[in-house]
């Protein structure tokens, strides 16, 4: 496993400020000095069991009186005494020096000794070192990870991997709260079978080994009774919890209505179960939840200060900001905080993507505000389905959770990239480059920065070249690694992605340079038509590689929850793309006859769209149900917009389009369901004519010849005397 970085030392005020400036002159006259062949360990015995592991782990131990020692333990510990007062008060807070005499790293406390250790192991990196002196604590007081988006939830080893990655990082919560692990949530009556309890149990072990909190989350909102049986229902799946080794819980009522989302019956819940089950544990932390109001935007009435006055003040209340997905400012704390009367707990919804699940999010993590360590009670991570690739921006998430004040979101990202995959640093950086926008969402979040060497270009065709023949160098690096398999393989699907936008870039550049030939007319004979062939196999070649990007699938599996096709660019080049492709088809088509059957002969709509009638959205309702019937919602989903969302492909065979629901990418069958059978295009592809705005959709070949309509019931398909022009079909923006 890759070292990792240490945060900046933080300072607060007073004597550890002057501290601080003090060790920062000394290390200014650092000495240098060859790192030790051995080392022991002074204070074992005593020292926090976690942290003396990774030393036997990590270093080259004997007891010989040669060997360097390493001065360990916490405050009060014999072996660190005689430096006590070099060490921070904030909990988790260590002092390390190193140097070539002695090591020593004393913690505040057993967690401050394990960061100690964790900065330490980065430090003996190399043949040579450096003689350091530093007092490190942190800002905010829980940093860490909520495992709570909709679609595929981790695996198991994601999760190991995932602590021993937040215990580097000094991130020391992880919130188990995944919205499709069916007893959290849908069955959350119901205890874990005694396999999953098993793999719990291993996880619980794997967090504390990495002084990671593991918090376990019940979703019960959905369907809750405000009953005595549902109560203790709910009490009891603690219990079963706490034998299997939970100790801190929470409870989310995020995403729902109806009777669930009624503040005063929440918080009295949160109360009982206060009394009932956290009182009656020594060893249980006081409870967190989620509101159903969990950001500015959604919130209205009495709600919030319900909860705020009528709830135990020990209870701690999540909170995503000014919207659902927001980066947070000192405003939004001083406004949530004063509705709740205590400290709001931040679930940041960065970089999580399960609604825009095409994205990887690779760029910097900024915006968050530096003032608001004070105001928190804790700051955690919603990240993507993709544990591996979401620990580019946790990276960054951890460093500015230790030290707001001190932040640097470009040289974080920048170390993040070199932790992540320090092997292909420059291929890899290019890759995050040219994913960072989410594009158009519900949410409204965008992020800048995306594909800088394009912008940089201009209209310059050899400057162009470069950036788009970067992209394939880069894409053929990355597939080829071995160095990281398991942040290779998730973000494969995207790095093919990437080769291909490279690969019909340069298309668009040659058919440039031929339609330039076509336009010059004082050549040699027969240069014009060359220059034609080579527009038109140009052409082709964009339309082809264009098909096979979005043929690309990721999570492509049986069971699957969401499958993505995934997308690259999307804020500049992409647009650039299509632009030139039409304006360089329909100037060729000005000064040539040449082939041009081969261009589009109709409106052809390649991309994301809604399918609507009367101002409804055609939606799939319930993605895990089989044969399940396409039916009209009048809101549009902002939870799971992918629901409503449709890819609308040309298929190059047939000639008709393809419509494929964007949730679990299931295709319309000829009777309006979702089909279960193989996707067949000579049953599975349909006309579409456009008149007066709106489209008539029209079964063909196999499917039969029938328009698609619209009833009470939802989309229906048979004959129909009346116009059939029904449907809008609106870009989703």
């Amino acid at each position: 496993m890759k070292p990792i970085q240490p945060h900046r030392n933080h300072a607060k005020s007073g004597l550890l400020t002057l501290l601080v400036l003090w060790l920062t002159c000394a290390n200014a006259l650092a000495q240098t000095f060859d790192r030790p062949e051995a080392f022991r360990i002074i204070g074992e015995a005593d020292a926090d069991e976690p942290a003396v592991a990774l030393l036997h782990s990590h270093l080259t131990l004997n007891n010989n009186r040669s060997a360097t020692p390493i001065y360990i333990g916490r405050h009060g510990s014999k072996a660190v005494r005689k430096f006590k007062h070099l060490i921070p008060q904030q909990a988790e807070g260590y002092y390390l020096s190193l140097s070539p005499k002695q090591i020593v790293v004393a913690g505040r406390d057993d967690a401050g000794t394990f960061y100690g250790v964790q900065t330490l192991l980065q430090l003996l990196q190399g043949e040579e070192l450096q003689s350091t002196e530093k007092v490190d604590a942190p800002e905010m007081p829980e940093r860490g990870v909520i495992e709570g988006y909709y679609g595929n939830p981790y695996t198991h080893t994601d999760r190991l991997r995932l602590f021993d990655f937040m215990g580097k990082q000094k991130m020391n919560v992880f919130v188990y709260g995944p919205k499709d692990d069916p007893y959290h949530r849908s069955h959350w009556r119901e205890p874990y079978p005694a396999d999953e309890a098993a793999r719990m149990k291993e996880l619980i072990r794997a967090a504390r080994q990495n002084h990671v909190k593991f918090v376990w989350a019940v979703h019960p909102g959905g369907d809750i009774q405000w009953n005595l049986k549902d109560s203790l229902a709910i009490i009891d799946k603690c219990e079963r919890m706490y034998e299997i080794g939970v100790r801190s819980f929470c409870v989310f009522f995020d995403d729902i209505s109806g009777e669930g989302a009624r503040g005063e019956k929440q918080a009295a819940l949160l109360n009982y179960m206060t009394d009932n089950f956290v009182r009656r544990h020594a060893d249980v932390e006081p409870l967190m939840m989620c509101p159903t109001q969990y950001n500015k935007s959604w919130s209205g009435g009495p709600y919030l200060t319900t909860l705020g006055t009528v709830m135990y003040p020990e209870v701690r209340i999540m909170w995503t900001g000014a919207t659902v997905v927001d980066m947070i400012d000192r405003e939004d704390m001083e406004w949530i905080n004063a509705q709740i009367r205590r400290k709001a707990y931040i679930w940041l919804n960065y970089p999580v993507t399960d609604y825009c699940i095409d994205h990887l999010l690779m760029g910097k993590t900024y915006g968050n505000a530096p003032d608001i360590g004070p105001l928190v009670s804790g700051f955690c991570s919603n990240p993507m389905e993709y544990c591996e690739a979401s620990k580019l921006s946790l990276y960054s998430i951890a460093e500015y959770a230790w030290n707001p004040s001190q932040y640097d979101a470009e040289a974080s990202w920048q170390r993040a990239i070199d932790y992540l995959m320090p092997a292909h640093r420059e291929a890899f950086r290019t890759f995050c480059e040219n994913n960072i926008d989410l594009g158009i969402t519900g949410h409204g979040l965008r992020r800048e920065g995306e594909s800088p060497l394009f912008r940089a270009a201009g209209d310059n065709n050899n400057l162009l070249e470069f950036y788009f023949q970067g992209l394939i160098d880069a894409a053929d690096e990355l597939l080829a690694d071995s160095s990281e398999p398991e942040l290779s393989k998730e973000i494969k699907p995207w790095v093919l992605s990437m080769k291909t936008t490279g690969q019909r870039g340069l298309a668009v550049l040659d058919m440039r340079k031929a339609l330039a030939g076509v336009k010059e007319t004082e050549k040699v004979r027969g240069y014009h038509h060359w220059n034609e062939q080579r527009f038109i196999n140009s052409y082709l070649n964009y339309d082809q590689i264009t098909e096979q990007q979005l043929a690309l699938r990721s999570r492509d599996f049986e069971g699957s929850i969401k499958i993505a096709s995934p997308v690259v660019a999307t804020n500049f080049v992409e647009p650039w793309l299509r632009e030139q492709t039409q304006n360089l088809a329909e100037e060729y088509k000005q000064c040539s006859q040449y082939r041009i059957e081969v261009f589009p002969q109709q409106i052809r709509l390649q991309g994301t769209y809604f399918i609507k009638a009367n101002g409804n959205f055609l939606t799939d309702t319930n993605p895990q149900q089989p044969n399940l019937q396409a039916t009209f919602v009048t809101e549009r989903d902002t939870i799971n917009p992918q629901r409503q969302e449709w890819t609308i492909t040309l298929n190059a065979n047939t000639g008709r389009y393809q419509l494929v629901n964007n949730q679990a990418r299931r295709y319309l069958n000829e009777v309006g369901r979702f089909g279960q059978n193989p996707y067949n295009e000579t049953w599975n592809t349909y006309e579409l004519t456009l008149k007066n705005g709106h489209y008539a959709i029209r079964n063909a070949e196999n499917g039969g010849t029938n328009y698609w309509t619209v009833t009470p019931d939802g989309l229906h398909i048979g004959f129909t005397g009346k116009d059939p022009f029904w449907f809008e079909i609106v870009p989703v923006e």
